[in-house]
């Protein structure tokens, strides 16, 4: 059993007072070649008077390779989703998805620190921005067949947080790879019994 790394990219365009300026940076880990759901999601900020930046951030689902079914995996899920303290919203026997597509949460998730699974940026004073800002939180898991009598537990963590006690939109913040890996390790432990 193997897992394929979180890929991240971003692009950034910045314009500013009629001097056009274009910066590509690309952040990425090599995975193991496995293909992997990618949710993209962009944000730009800033004004006509300083410029505009924005980001693509696209998220790719770490995938865990798993000697079991898909059937075997898909019973246990609820359980996992439970484990983590992530709410069920998404619940899709068809498509073998489980998971919250968006959830406001603050401090923690379960009793770990939103830190543990989210870098929501520099810290503060009082700690990790995931750890005081209001993050809204998406935690999706995908079952799908690997041959035939094996499966991927595919998970995509995507997050975008905001401060309290400012009147600013949300920011997206990047995943730590925890929450992934520790939902598959439930799920090989809980497989393993």
């Amino acid at each position: 059993m193997h897992r394929s790394l979180v890929h991240r990219s971003l692009t950034l365009s910045i314009c500013s007072l009629g001097v056009a300026a274009v910066a590509f940076v690309s952040a990425c880990a090599s995975g193991g070649g496995s293909s992997a759901p990618v949710r993209p999601a962009t944000q730009t900020m800033g004004s006509a008077d300083v410029g505009t930046i924005t980001v693509t951030n696209t998220v790719t689902a770490d995938v865990s390779h798993l000697a079991a079914t898909v059937d075997a995996v898909w019973r246990i899920m609820p359980s996992i989703y439970d484990s983590v303290a992530v709410p069920i919203t998404t619940l899709d026997p068809a498509s073998h998805s489980i998971g919250n597509q968006g959830f406001k949460i603050r401090g923690r998730l379960g009793k770990s620190y939103l830190s543990k699974f989210i870098d929501c940026g520099s810290s503060t004073q009082i700690g990790p921005n995931a750890d005081t800002y209001e993050v809204y939180l998406s935690v999706v898991s995908s079952v799908r067949p690997e041959g035939t009598a094996g499966a991927t537990l595919s998970t995509i963590v995507d997050a975008k947080a905001r401060p309290i006690n400012f009147n600013q939109g949300y920011s997206n913040c990047a995943s730590t790879g925890n929450l992934e890996i520790k939902i598959a390790d439930l799920v090989k432990a809980r497989l393993a019994k």
